[in-house]
């Protein structure tokens, strides 16, 4: 089943791309030239124009770090908004914390979320994806924003900066010496506990002054990244992100779920569901439907697997779920498209 692609991911990051590959003068820049016109068209590309992009800068030669490259170019004033707001906070916590609210104004193809881990006086930040995306995308877009937060984590902070840790899910790079000359982190490859990035900060350190604090600025600035979100969530947007999530998760997410990648509680995520005239529940099963037929029709997964893989406690309750949208059970449908 072919999933729709929706143009979500700001191209901005992208066009720097161009304009790094630009800068090297090794290639053919009216092609380059061309490609940055294409893109610039929309303010939004979709996953796939994004793994097309990215396919053709690493087919390139000598580009075998170019996510090193872009993630070490990317400023925080790159991220508009959220970058002047993060740089107006008066304290490295309260920069984090606004970089986790407002993640998906930077890259809405993740999550970034924060937890205190108490008992070892740590800071754990978690980037993870939540869209799919072939493999080579997903390893580029990890190294990128791994790099561009260490280069906006000094940017902000500076020399101040204690040495802290950060894991990626992706292999070691052959250009590793690179990332010895980052020398406030320590970057640890091949960590299989997340699919993403995992970064770890001393707590002591989340109270360190930011040198550009303004409390005015920072009010004006949230403000209008506040906007900017509800007017993504009123436009209809909330809708076609759900039901992404729904779609594209591993296990189907829960209403719950969705809200927290979302960052809103669950009872605004109904509101914005509401005011578009969609329920969650109902919008749920729809896409359980679309998948179970999906896989019920391309792969040789069990009832039961399928089940699972949809979110369901037990496979009885998939079955009636089936049937009651369906006319007849999994095994049926199945054993239907074989006559």
């Amino acid at each position: 089943m072919q999933q729709q692609q929706i143009p979500v991911i700001p191209s901005r990051y992208y066009l720097r791309l161009i304009d790094i590959l630009i800068q090297t003068n090794q290639y053919d820049n009216v092609l380059l030239t061309a490609i940055r016109d294409q893109l610039s068209a929309s303010d939004l590309l979709s996953i796939q124009q994004i793994e097309q992009f990215i396919e053709l800068g690493l087919s390139l030669p000598n580009t075998k770090d170019l996510a090193f490259q872009l993630g070490k170019n990317i400023k925080l004033s790159s991220h508009s908004l959220v970058g002047y707001a993060l740089m107006t906070s008066p304290h490295l916590e309260h920069a984090l914390k606004l970089i986790a609210q407002y993640f998906r104004l930077i890259m809405p193809s993740f999550k970034l979320s924060i937890q205190y881990l108490k008992d070892q006086q740590k800071v754990e930040l978690l980037f993870e994806p939540i869209l799919k995306m072939n493999k080579q995308c997903l390893a580029f877009h990890i190294e990128a924003i791994a790099v561009a937060f260490y280069y906006s984590l000094l940017e902000l902070a500076g020399q101040q900066l204690q040495r802290y840790q950060v894991y990626l899910s992706v292999p070691e790079p052959k250009y590793k010496e690179q990332y010895v000359h980052l020398i406030k982190a320590h970057f640890t490859f091949n960590y299989s506990w997340i699919s993403g990035i995992r970064v770890v900060i001393d707590q002591q350190q989340l109270a360190l002054p930011l040198p550009l604090a303004d409390a005015h600025s920072l009010k004006v600035v949230e403000q209008r990244c506040q906007e900017q979100i509800q007017k993504i969530y009123h436009q209809g947007e909330i809708v076609e992100w759900v039901s992404m999530m729904l779609r594209q998760a591993n296990q189907i997410p829960t209403l719950k779920e969705c809200a927290k990648v979302l960052n809103i509680s669950t009872k605004t995520l109904q509101r914005y569901l509401q005011q578009q005239g969609v329920e969650f529940h109902r919008l749920k099963q729809e896409i359980s439907v679309e998948r179970a037929i999906d896989l019920l029709e391309n792969s040789s997964f069990t009832i039961t697997h399928i089940a699972y893989e949809l979110g369901y406690s037990n496979p009885a309750n998939f079955t009636r779920a089936f049937h009651k949208v369906m006319g007849c059970s999994p095994q049926s449908y199945r054993l239907n498209l074989n006559k």
